[in-house]
C-alpha cells in the first residue's frame, strides 16, 4: 500500500527563524492579503529565538547558531517556507492536480538575502475518508485526519481540509516525494506517518 506522511519541521535548538516585523498581522489575517500575489508584500528577517525565564528571547544576533539557512525554514507565521531547491524537488513531482502556485518570499539574514517560496493551493482538495476521520463533535474541525487512498492517489503534496487551506502549515507528502526529499538531503524536515485507507 502507498504510504503518506505529514511534513514536519525538524527543529534544533540552534536554528534561525524567519520572522516578520512586529507590526505585521498574524498569519491567518495575512492570507486574504497575499493569496493573489506572486510575492509577499513584506520581507522576513532571520532571528535567533531562545527561551528565557520570562518567555521567548528574540535577537538579531545569529552568532552561535549552527542552522541558519534551511530548505524548510521555520518561521513565525507557521507557513511552509521552502528554499529554491525544495521548491524544485517538489515541483518536479507534482501531477498538476494538486493545484499549487508559488508565492515568493524574501528573507534577510546573516548578511545575505535569499528567495524562498510558499505553496498556495488554488482549490480545496477532497482527500478525507469522512467515515474514519475523527472530528470535534457536531463540527467540521478535524481531530485526527484519515485520508482516502482513492482520493489522494494522484497527489504528491496535499493538505487536510481546514479553514485556512490556501496557505496551510499542515502539508502531507507521498512516500515517493518523501524518498526524493531524503535523497536530495533537504534540511529542516522530518516526516510523520499518517493514516490512509
Amino acid at each position: 500500500m502507498t504510504k503518506y506522511y505529514f511534513l514536519a519541521e525538524n527543529l534544533k535548538p540552534s536554528t534561525a527563524f524567519a520572522c516578520t516585523k512586529e507590526a505585521t498581522p498574524i498569519a491567518h489575517e495575512l492570507i486574504s492579503k497575499v493569496i493573489e500575489k506572486s510575492e509577499l508584500p513584506f520581507a522576513l528577517f532571520l532571528k535567533k529565538v531562545s527561551r528565557g525565564k520570562g518567555g521567548l528571547i528574540i535577537s538579531d544576533d545569529l552568532s552561535g547558531l549552527r542552522h541558519i539557512w534551511l530548505d524548510y525554514q521555520p518561521n513565525n507565521l507557521a507557513w511552509p517556507l521552502m528554499s529554491e531547491k525544495m521548491k524544485s524537488v517538489i515541483s518536479a513531482q507534482l501531477t498538476g492536480k494538486e493545484g499549487i502556485i508559488w508565492i515568493k518570499a524574501i528573507i534577510n539574514g546573516a548578511d545575505e538575502i535569499k528567495e524562498y517560496y510558499i505553496p498556495r493551493f488554488r482549490q480545496k482538495l477532497d482527500v478525507l475518508d469522512n467515515q474514519k476521520t475523527i472530528f470535534v463533535k457536531d463540527t467540521s474541525h478535524i481531530i485526527k485526519p484519515v485520508f482516502s487512498l482513492s482520493k489522494i492517489i494522484d497527489y504528491h503534496l496535499f493538505f487536510a481540509p481546514q479553514e485556512f487551506w490556501e496557505i496551510t502549515s499542515g502539508l502531507y507528502v507521498s512516500e515517493t516525494l518523501k524518498k526524493i526529499m531524503q535523497k536530495e538531503k533537504l534540511t529542516g524536515i522530518s516526516f510523520e506517518y499518517t493514516s490512509v485507507l
